[in-house]
C-alpha cells in the first residue's frame, strides 16, 4: 500500500466520521461496549468464569436467597 493510498483511506474515514451525527456515534459506541465481553474474560479466558461458578456453588444457600 502506497502512502497516497493510505492517506486517501484516512481522509475517507475521517470524512465518514465527521458526517455521522454525534448522537449516532455515541449510540454506536455504546452498542460496541455492550457487545464486548467483560475484561476479565478477555484477559484470562474461561477460568475466572469457572471459578466464579464454583464459589457461588459453595456459598450457603441462605446467603443466595434460596430457602431450600
Amino acid at each position: 500500500m502506497s502512502t497516497q493510498d493510505y492517506l486517501k483511506f484516512l481522509v475517507q474515514e475521517m470524512v465518514k466520521y465527521m458526517d455521522t451525527p454525534k448522537d449516532q456515534r455515541k449510540e454506536q459506541r455504546i452498542m460496541r461496549r455492550d457487545q464486548r465481553l467483560p475484561w476479565i474474560y478477555r484477559w484470562f479466558g474461561i477460568i475466572p468464569f469457572g471459578m466464579k461458578m464454583y464459589v457461588e456453588k459453595k456459598k450457603p444457600r441462605t446467603i443466595r436467597g434460596d430457602s431450600t
